[in-house]
């Protein structure tokens, strides 16, 4: 009888191993990151559709019934969602993504090219090293903040290949003050991506986009999503149907922008999560300067072009960044709160170069702001009126 019990329990504990042993490999194979050229893979293989823009695809949806609470990252990525987060190692990440996985209801079928550029970022005045180790860089077209590589060429290993950001959609506004027609209209857009900063890095990016010209200017007030690869396309609104995928403003919105090798295709999702949109867009290569990957961004953005001209910085009074970070090749994270000789800190001037119009107002050093987030604000003649032309 004894031996009976002893055999009994060493099956017992064989069958509990093996249990345990299965739920492991599972729990691994669904949370396991799966980054670079496999994920290129999984993409170029994924369903798609073509868009009404040459060389842009969309995502197809999911099948009805697909859960992506329980899918695989593979699956996931197979319909250009965004991958699981590890649970036990980032449980804000993992909170947050399972929120927006929730509110996936309308996929974004379509894209309309827009008449203007979200672009590289224009310096105005030299680069300067600021007092906290970060580079302080003016510019007359970006403010926010980079993290960024001294790389010339693509790295499967070093350069920026994901970046992840959270955001509330500013209203679209002028300048407080009775103002003429003749300074707008006012144009604000809020973007992630990669490249753009450094000489030679075309830019992979996707965001929001506030436009005013309404009232006594006799022109629209426009809220929309967007990406796009600069210089192969301008900007790309997603559109729901036959319609622009609605924005709000204060909706939650979401941006991941891909990074691959080159000239090789790009991708950008980007999700309304208020709204409850979403949509991933593949963008195949047209002209200019492949991707390097040498800078991960952060943006407020006034884009070109308003004749010759970058439009006037519409009036978004505060912007914040939240849950924002990035990968290299190698799963390497990166946070817009990091300081250090190779984090950019972007101060946007006005068009005679000097006044600045928008700043990264604070970012921390510790805590939640010193990784995931960022605050800005505008000031000056974007505040308050009287920017010249």
């Amino acid at each position: 009888m004894q031996n009976q019990n002893w055999r009994l329990l060493n099956l017992l504990v064989v069958v509990a191993a093996v249990i345990l042993l299965v739920v492991s490999i599972s729990t691994l194979a669904v949370a396991q990151r799966i980054s670079g050229e496999q994920r290129s893979a999984i993409f170029a293989a994924a369903p798609r559709v073509p868009t009404s823009v040459k060389g842009v695809t969309v995502f197809a949806a999911p099948p009805k019934g697909f859960d992506p609470l329980t899918a695989t990252n593979s699956q996931l990525l197979t319909y250009g969602l965004p991958q699981r987060p590890d649970k036990a190692a980032n449980v804000k990440g993992y909170e947050h993504w399972e929120r927006a996985m929730l509110a996936l209801k309308t996929h974004a079928t379509d894209v309309q090219a827009k008449p203007y550029s979200s672009r590289e970022m224009a310096p105005a005045g030299l680069e300067a090293a600021a007092v906290d180790g970060t580079v302080a860089v003016g510019s007359y077209n970006w403010s926010g903040i980079a993290n960024f590589n001294t790389l010339k060429t693509w790295s499967n290993t070093t350069s920026f290949d994901q970046v992840v950001s959270v955001w509330n959609v500013p209203v679209a506004n002028h300048p407080f003050g009775n103002l003429p027609c003749s300074e707008g209209p006012w144009f604000e857009v809020t973007w992630n991506g990669i490249g753009g900063y450094k000489a030679g890095d075309s830019l992979v990016q996707g965001g929001s986009a506030e436009y005013w010209d309404g009232g006594g200017c006799g022109g629209p007030i426009e809220y929309y999503g967007w990406v796009e690869w600069y210089p192969s396309y301008s900007i790309l609104a997603l559109s729901c149907g036959s319609n622009l995928c609605p924005v709000g403003p204060g909706d939650d919105f979401e941006t991941i922008s891909y990074g691959a090798s080159g000239t090789s295709e790009q991708f950008v999702f980007v999700e309304d999560v208020t709204q409850q949109w979403y949509g991933t867009v593949g963008l195949t290569y047209s002209t200019g300067t492949g991707l390097i990957g040498s800078s991960a961004e952060y943006i407020v953005e006034r884009p070109c072009c308003n004749g010759s001209n970058y439009y006037p910085l519409g009036n978004y009074v505060w912007e914040f960044f939240d849950d924002s970070f990035a990968y290299d090749g190698s799963g390497t994270l990166f946070y817009p709160g990091n300081t250090g000789s190779h984090t950019a800190i972007f101060t946007m001037v006005a068009d005679e170069g000097t006044t600045p119009i928008s700043i990264p107002d604070f970012y921390g050093t510790a805590g939640n702001q010193g990784r995931y987030s960022m605050w800005l604000v505008d000031e000056n003649c974007a505040y308050s009126g009287g920017c010249a032309p």
